[in-house]
């Protein structure tokens, strides 16, 4: 029911310029080919595990011009393995219409906290999230190879490029 209270919400708040918006958005310029088939999220490997995740129902909103579509934290699991892209009979780049709304969402200052975890972990340790020591003890007795090491300083310089660091909560904002 969080769900529909959720779409409903967001049905209030229609923004009939925003598929034009996506439209100039690289990765956006082939939702409007969408007819909702649903052959996209049939073939998502995220749906099959959570009914919070459904491709099709994105597209249809961003169509709608329902803007709040890009401060969904589920546009967020998109996983990127183009298996919708490879199959939509429309030819409609899901992986990449779901990468321009992620990208919107980012200019317009929105990160779901989890993919800021995952920022800030893949900074402090090159990983998605920290491996640990017992899972490299149990590597180690398997005798499988030791896993490759980031160079930190290299991705720490890239990140000052980028200035990734204004989507990483700092330890001072934190206890400030």
């Amino acid at each position: 029911m969080e769900i529909q209270k959720t779409v409903k919400e967001m049905y209030r708040r229609v923004d009939p310029h925003f598929k034009h918006k996506l439209l100039q958005v690289p990765g956006g310029e082939t939702f409007k080919l969408c007819y909702q088939c649903g052959t996209c999220t049939a073939t998502c490997p995220v749906a099959r595990f959570t009914d919070v995740f459904r491709p099709n129902k994105i597209i249809h909103l961003a169509k709608l011009g329902i803007r709040n579509v890009v401060y969904s934290d589920s546009v967020w699991l998109c996983v990127n393995c183009y298996s919708c892209t490879e199959r939509c009979p429309q030819g409609v780049k899901v992986a990449d219409v779901m990468r321009a709304l992620k990208n919107m969402a980012v200019e317009e200052g929105y990160i779901p906290d989890f993919s800021r975890k995952f920022l800030e972990n893949i900074l402090n340790t090159g990983s998605v999230y920290s491996i640990p020591k017992s899972r490299i003890s149990r590597r180690e007795a398997l005798g499988l190879p030791s896993l490759p090491k980031t160079k930190l300083e290299d991705l720490k310089r890239l990140a000052e490029l980028m200035d990734l660091s204004k989507y990483v909560e700092s330890e001072a904002k934190k206890s400030g």
